[in-house]
């Protein structure tokens, strides 16, 4: 597949224009799979370039709240794992994110609700991919991002 990746990532955001949010499903799990079938290869500065601006243009319309979120976050967890160094340019926003996720999943715990805990579980599966995709470059970008968004509650 590897010497096809820009035929097949040209075809995929081309989708992006033309699927709605039931085929987006859909999308996302191919997205993903191809993330995690051609790993690093995906890490080239044109191929990243392709894919990476409708992901964050659905990233940035989607609410905190929306179920839509949970595919996105999955296949985002491939891409980054895939992407290694190549993530850096989405990783403050996307930890920031997932962390704020976590932490609202929490606080809307209590004695008698029981969270809703898919958020929580789709956001740290991403803060995974971004650790194991950055490698020890991950726990230098969390200390700063913990710092800056006041997030000390998670330790790792």
């Amino acid at each position: 597949m590897v010497p096809y990746l820009k035929q097949i990532l040209e075809t995929l955001v081309h989708a992006f224009r033309k699927y709605q949010a039931k085929n987006l499903l859909i999308l996302y799990d191919a997205i993903g799979t191809l993330a995690d079938s051609v790993g690093s290869h995906l890490n080239r500065p044109d191929y990243i370039e392709l894919l990476m601006p409708p992901l964050i243009e659905r990233w940035n319309v989607l609410k905190d709240d929306d179920k839509d979120l949970f595919p996105l976050l999955e296949c985002l967890s491939s891409i980054a794992t895939a992407l290694q160094t190549g993530f850096l340019p989405y990783c403050e926003p996307v930890f920031g994110r997932c962390i704020l996720l976590v932490q609202q999943t929490i606080e809307n715990s209590g004695p008698d609700t029981s969270p809703d805990k898919d958020f929580m579980i789709v956001a740290l599966d991403l803060l995974s991919g971004l650790t194991e995709g950055l490698g020890k470059r991950f726990f230098y970008y969390k200390e700063i991002y913990l710092n800056k968004y006041g997030f000390v509650f998670i330790r790792f």
